[in-house]
């Protein structure tokens, strides 16, 4: 079947992420980052909480957080320039789905550029269900009017590709941009043969 949507995971793919630097800074507190995370995914706390959370674990102030964290995270050139090109080749639909608190993901892309760049925009703390679960991946595909099997998952995070597959979907791990560029044509490939 061929494929007709590309989705996109934000943090680790898209944007740099602060989550994996706060795991290596502070690896005797994983579990409870893991916590926390989890927490903000599913909008149950804010960024606010979270970040309070992570200040009495921690023992930054939530505003050093916010600098050397959060400010810290920066969109990856090398993959903007490949999904502007995915999206101008009007082959693709282009989503993004991704496990996000409120409030992190609209620091990074403007909803002008939100509308320019993607299809749809799903985020685990706005629709009560995050990656790995079966229903976030179906509720993009729904979004993006396409069938799993007609769907690409690129995330940073094996877990969350596995269960893309699970699902129905294709999935590409992302590790570097050239890599994952390499591994998206091999799946459009065998998918379109």
């Amino acid at each position: 079947m061929a494929i007709k949507a590309i989705i996109f995971d934000c943090f680790g793919v898209l944007v740099t992420s602060a989550r994996v630097a706060l795991k290596n800074d502070y690896p005797m507190f994983k579990r409870q980052i893991d916590d926390l995370d989890h927490q903000a995914d599913y909008g149950l706390i804010s960024r606010q909480q979270f970040n309070a959370g992570l200040s009495a674990l921690i023992g930054l102030t939530p505003d050093q957080i916010e600098i050397k964290y959060w400010r810290s995270s920066v969109r990856v050139t090398s993959v903007f320039n490949w999904l502007k090109s995915l999206k101008n080749s009007g082959q693709y639909k282009i989503g993004i789905l991704s496990n996000v608190g409120h409030g992190f993901f609209n620091s990074y892309f403007t909803p002008a550029e939100q509308n320019e760049l993607f299809d749809t925009v799903v985020l685990s703390s706005e629709v009560d269900m995050a990656k790995p679960e079966f229903g976030i991946f179906k509720l993009t595909a729904d979004r993006l009017e396409v069938k799993l099997s007609e769907c690409v998952m690129i995330d940073d995070t094996y877990l969350n590709i596995d269960a893309a597959k699970s699902a129905g979907m294709q999935g590409v791990w992302f590790i570097s941009t050239d890599q994952a560029i390499d591994a998206l044509k091999v799946v459009i490939e065998a998918e379109n043969a």
